[in-house]
């Protein structure tokens, strides 16, 4: 039987515990501006979603980039779908590609940033 976690919002008594997961499961630092904004967002969702957009708009803006690639441990279900959102793919699956966590497994997740020629981004050409 597999064990079942919920996680709660993020508040002033438990920021120190996100930061020590963060700290034993990603392969990034973060420094102390990154979890004061997290609890002024109130929502990690929310800074999220900020984060990513930000991200996205400097890559469209560019217009240099083809695509955005990013990694999910292939049991974070609800990353997958939250980068599934923003037009992510999942496109490869790399073994052990986490050290110390189980599943050691990731995706490879894509996003495309170029349109096909002669299509525009509003209107994709079906066959019928």
């Amino acid at each position: 039987m597999k064990g079942r976690i919920e996680l709660g919002d993020v508040t002033p008594h438990n920021i120190k515990q996100l930061k020590r997961l963060n700290q034993v499961i990603f392969p990034v630092s973060y420094n102390d501006k990154f979890y004061k904004d997290v609890l002024e967002v109130g929502e990690l969702a929310k800074l999220g979603t900020k984060m990513l957009n930000h991200v996205l708009n400097i890559c469209e803006k560019d217009g240099t980039f083809d695509n955005i690639y990013l990694h999910v441990q292939i049991s974070n279900e609800s990353a997958i779908d939250f980068y599934r959102k923003f037009g992510f793919e999942i496109i490869e699956t790399k073994k052990n590609y986490y050290k110390r966590i189980e599943p050691a497994d990731a995706h490879v997740l894509q996003k495309n940033l170029k349109v096909p020629s002669g299509q525009n981004a509003d209107v994709q050409k079906t066959d019928n």
